[in-house]
């Protein structure tokens, strides 16, 4: 057992040099470390300058979207417009129409009253029997459908 022995100051000098070793081999992590810190840092910043890159991208194309879409929507309501206004013009001379057609029914219907008006009461009262007679057939089959 004498034979392995160490002496204090062969123990300190071991101890010494695993410190060193210890201390070296800290060393060649951190740098190691901060080799890879510095990777990763490069590649970090050049994927933040694409995706701040994409995203700008990604904007102005939802701006053209926006832009094409309020385009075609003015597009629409303008289009919606002149159909509203074409549809109203055409019913305004329909009415013209009728109107000029039913002043000249008038005028024909005073004339014919002028003209002879005991047929024109008697053809007024046949006629008036008439449509009651109907709308009390009408009325009568509506009950007893039920």
């Amino acid at each position: 057992m004498a034979d392995d022995a160490k002496t204090p100051s062969q123990l300190a000098d071991e101890a010494r040099q695993a410190g060193r070793d210890a201390s070296a081999a800290a060393s060649g992590l951190a740098d190691e470390a901060k080799t890879i810190a510095g990777d990763t840092a490069r590649a970090l910043r050049s994927s933040a300058a694409d995706a701040k890159a994409t995203a700008g991208e990604a904007l102005d194309t939802a701006r053209g979207i926006a832009a094409d879409a309020k385009d075609v929507a003015s597009d629409a309501a303008a289009t919606g417009k002149a159909y509203a206004r074409g549809a109203l013009d055409e019913a305004g001379k329909k009415i013209a129409g009728l109107r000029e057609r039913a002043a000249g029914w008038e005028a024909s219907c005073v004339k014919q009253i002028e003209a002879e008006p005991v047929k024109a009461v008697l053809i007024a009262a046949a006629g008036g029997a008439l449509l009651a007679g109907l709308l009390l057939a009408f009325d009568r089959s509506r009950r007893y459908d039920y």
